[in-house]
């Protein structure tokens, strides 16, 4: 019985790495929104806003636009607030106001 249970959880140890969070794509432009769902993004969104000199309640942190700088931590820069909201560009390309 131990060993049916030990099973699990090893294949899940083995797998917990692919599980990673992603990083964005070098050069392209990430609304806020898409920055939370592929990884974690909290901290960086809440410091460019801030080196920006930008609110950081929800709208901004959601709907302003952001480069993807790239690196191993997939750096961002703040490049502008979407007041009419923030558009998914598309798998592989850049959002857009």
């Amino acid at each position: 019985m131990v060993k049916i249970a030990i099973l699990p959880l090893t294949v899940l140890a083995a797998l917990a790495p692919f599980a990673a969070a992603d990083n964005c794509k070098t050069g392209l432009n990430y609304c806020g929104y898409n920055l939370l769902n592929i990884g974690n993004y909290g901290a960086q969104v809440n410091g460019a806003l801030e080196s920006a000199g930008q609110p950081t309640d929800d709208g901004h942190i959601r709907e302003s636009l952001f480069h993807c700088n790239g690196g191993a931590n997939g750096d961002i820069s703040f490049i502008t607030y979407c007041g009419g909201g923030c558009t998914d560009g598309g798998s592989g390309r850049s959002d857009y106001c």
